[in-house]
C-alpha cells in the first residue's frame, strides 16, 4: 500500500461490502511520506508518482549507483561539539540529494520496484473514489491497465561487466550477459559481476 511489497487487497465489483469498505478505509487513510515529509493518501496519490527515489545504493565513493549523483558529505565545524553540550537533540544529517526516479510517496526506507504495480481491474470497486480524487487516466503511473508505483527508467550498466541482473518493467528478474544481444533499454539494475565472478561495486 504505502510501502514497497504491500498492496491494496484486490477488490472487484463482486467483492463483499465489508471487503470493499476495508480496502477503502486503507486507501483513504492519511500517511506521512518518509522521503519528502508530505501528507498523502492512496486514493489521491497511488500511481501519481508525486515523489522521487534512488533505486540504487550509495557506493564507497559517496555516489549513488543508480544515477552517479554525489551525496552531500558532512563537514566538520568547530562549534559542533559545543552545540552538543547544550542541545541534546542536535543530530546532524547530510542534506539529501533528490531522487533520480519518480515514484509514489513512501512510508519506508525501501525503494518501490515494478513488482509493486497493481492492475486497474484489481481496484475496480474503489476506482470511482480514486477517479473523484484524481482521474487514474491522468496519473503519470497509469500504463496499459496498471498503476505503477515508480516510473520506467533507462537501464544503466557499469563501465566494465560481464553479467547484469536486472528487473524488467513487468517486475521479472532477468539476466543479461555481454555479447548475448542488444543491451536492454529499460529496467532496474540489481547487481553486476565481472568475467571472474567478482561483484561490481562501482557503477560510474
Amino acid at each position: 500500500m504505502s510501502r514497497p511489497g504491500v498492496k491494496i487487497t484486490p477488490v472487484t465489483l463482486y467483492s463483499s461490502q465489508s471487503e470493499i469498505k476495508s480496502s477503502f478505509d486503507e486507501a483513504s487513510k492519511s500517511w506521512i511520506c518518509l522521503t519528502c515529509g508530505e501528507e498523502f493518501n492512496l486514493l489521491e496519490s497511488m500511481g501519481n508518482l508525486g515523489c522521487f527515489q534512488h533505486p540504487g545504493y550509495i557506493q564507497n565513493d559517496e555516489r549513488w549507483s543508480c544515477c552517479g549523483q554525489h551525496i552531500h558529505s558532512m563537514r566538520w565545524l568547530p562549534s559542533r561539539d559545543i552545540q552538543r553540550m547544550y542541545v541534546s537533540s542536535f543530530v546532524p544529517h547530510p542534506t539529501k540529494v533528490k531522487g533520480c526516479q519518480a515514484c509514489d510517496h513512501n512510508t519506508s526506507g525501501r525503494a518501490y520496484t515494478h513488482k509493486d504495480q497493481q492492475s486497474i481491474s484489481s481496484l475496480s470497486a474503489i476506482l470511482p473514489f480514486m477517479n473523484k480524487e484524481f482521474p487514474f487516466i491522468l496519473r503519470k503511473g497509469f500504463d496499459n491497465g496498471v498503476l505503477r508505483r515508480c516510473e520506467t527508467r533507462q537501464l544503466h550498466t557499469p563501465p566494465i561487466y560481464n553479467t547484469v541482473v536486472y528487473q524488467d518493467d513487468e517486475g521479472n528478474v532477468k539476466e543479461y550477459e555481454t555479447g548475448s544481444g542488444p543491451v536492454p533499454q529499460t529496467g532496474m539494475e540489481l547487481s553486476a559481476s565481472t568475467s571472474d565472478g567478482k561483484n561490481v561495486t562501482c557503477w560510474w
